[in-house]
């Protein structure tokens, strides 16, 4: 692996990476059945790397750290993430193993999905040295509960030395062994499975609430078409309405969008409160600054953009087919919030 740009990173990545193939078909198959397909692509995938991908299309410096084959598979996920401006010096590369794929269904008039999927034969990352100072120079470590063991050693670095963790808690990925990882992340925002599952309630602001309680900073909880909930580092909550869409085309990816536009927007708030500028950029910021504290010093008001630019975005993304391709511009986004 070579070394790292001598820059700060924004956020570093921890996940798996994969290929989706998209399938558009008219109904969903049952039993015996041939039917011809309205129209296929591909796309990257991968909660945390499609996260990353958004915040890289929107400015944010990212480092993905995974591992994957040395194959077809693996090279469309490295030139995926070219595309989006994702730093993939972190990404092993295993010659004898097949990347991640996965086989996504999608519903012409619903954009209702079903996934299948090929987990890569690839082994987990092994904790490099490089990591280390990776993780302590970056803004947030960005995690979904992949990659166990390197995540393990990634959260105790990013303790000690005030490195932001935020974790994506996606619908059915919840078990036991994530409620530690979900009560040592500064910010967690999760699905409303997640939430259901880990708190006891299906009440999603009073999940919210013990999210916070428990230990996170930032404590969200995503809800679809329904809109979010968040408490704030000071205990205020916040509804953050939903974008309406008149028509879904498919909803792949709109968590993960969802979770990389907010990421993007609130590192944004914490390079303006490091430099004392209002600039967008962590150029001039000193690689000794402890991101936590600068989280306790976020606006509400810069907070709630980020919340509302997130919405914004996953709404935007279910508006063509895959997880990163309709990813909305800048002026679509501003234009959607008004």
């Amino acid at each position: 692996m070579n070394a790292f740009p001598n820059e700060v990173i924004d956020i570093v990545g921890i996940g798996a990476s994969t290929l989706d193939r998209f399938i558009v078909v008219d109904h969903f198959p049952t039993g015996r059945e041939v039917q011809e397909a309205v129209s296929s692509t591909t796309d990257g995938g991968g909660p945390v790397a499609t996260a990353l991908a958004t915040a890289g299309k929107y400015g944010s410096r990212t480092v993905m750290i995974d591992r994957i084959g040395a194959d077809m598979v693996g090279r469309y996920i490295l030139e995926d993430f070219h595309k989006y401006n994702v730093n993939i010096e972190g990404i092993q590369v295993d010659a004898d193993a097949k990347s991640g794929t996965a086989t996504i269904l999608v519903k012409q008039k619903t954009g209702e999905r079903a996934v299948f999927f090929e987990r890569s034969t690839a082994p987990e990352p092994e904790f490099l040295d490089d990591y280390q100072g990776l993780i302590e120079n970056a803004f947030i470590v960005h995690i979904n509960g992949r990659h166990r063991h390197l995540m393990r050693t990634a959260i105790d670095i990013a303790r000690q030395s005030g490195t932001i963790i935020s974790l994506d808690g996606g619908a059915q990925r919840y078990d036991n062994d994530m409620r530690p990882i979900t009560e040592s992340s500064h910010v967690v925002i999760v699905a409303r499975d997640y939430a259901e599952k880990y708190t006891g309630t299906t009440d999603l602001e009073e999940a919210c609430r013990i999210i916070h309680d428990r230990g996170a900073l930032i404590a969200g909880v995503t809800d679809g078409a329904n809109g979010s909930y968040f408490v704030w580092p000071d205990g205020t909550s916040y509804r953050c309405e939903p974008f309406s869409q008149a028509t879904v085309v498919d909803t792949t990816g709109a968590g993960d969008s969802f979770h990389g536009a907010f990421l993007y927007m609130l590192t944004k708030t914490l390079c303006k409160i490091a430099d004392g500028t209002n600039t967008p950029t962590m150029n001039e910021t000193s690689q000794s600054l402890n991101a936590i504290d600068l989280l306790h010093s976020c606006a509400h008001e810069d907070l709630e953009k980020a919340a509302t630019f997130a919405s914004a975005v996953a709404a935007l993304n279910t508006q063509g087919i895959g997880g990163r391709s309709p990813l909305p511009s800048l002026e679509d986004i501003k234009a959607l919030i008004g």
